[in-house]
């Protein structure tokens, strides 16, 4: 038996392979993607979990830099595990429980998003955090 002290994992899986039953065998603590369903839910109900190394990163800036995003329009174009998703988590929640949020309003978009309503949402927006791949460039595509 082998012991480990944390665990990442690349998920670029085969078709045949359920990646939320690979995800959910390593265990919640050791977890440093954040991609645990213990991990995932914990990072929704505000309390301390392990959050994705660059969502925990643009938090960071945001937090260093001084920008409020209290009452804030934030638009996130992207929707991923590890980045769109739980960076909308920690804008959105309250800032006073256990892990203090953002207290935006925020808004995801993604590939699938009309064009027409992603510059709508992206004028409306105080905070544009871009945690897309390439795939979703149309938003260099807005006036």
């Amino acid at each position: 038996m082998w012991s480990y002290s944390s665990g990442v994992l690349a998920v670029c899986l085969l078709d045949h392979i359920d990646e939320r039953t690979v995800c959910n065998t390593i265990a919640p603590e050791k977890d440093v993607d954040g991609f645990h369903i213990m991990n995932i839910g914990r990072l929704c109900l505000d309390q301390p979990s392990i959050i994705p190394a660059t969502a925990a990163a643009v938090w960071e800036i945001i937090k260093r830099t001084g920008i409020q995003t209290f009452g804030k329009n934030v638009l996130v174009a992207g929707r991923s595990k590890n980045v769109g998703m739980p960076i909308s988590m920690l804008l959105h929640t309250d800032g006073e429980h256990e892990r203090p949020g953002g207290d935006a309003t925020v808004t995801i978009t993604h590939r699938y998003t009309p064009k027409e309503q992603l510059k709508i949402h992206t004028l409306l927006a105080d905070i544009v955090i871009v945690a897309a791949a390439v795939g979703l460039t149309r938003l260099h595509h807005c006036e």
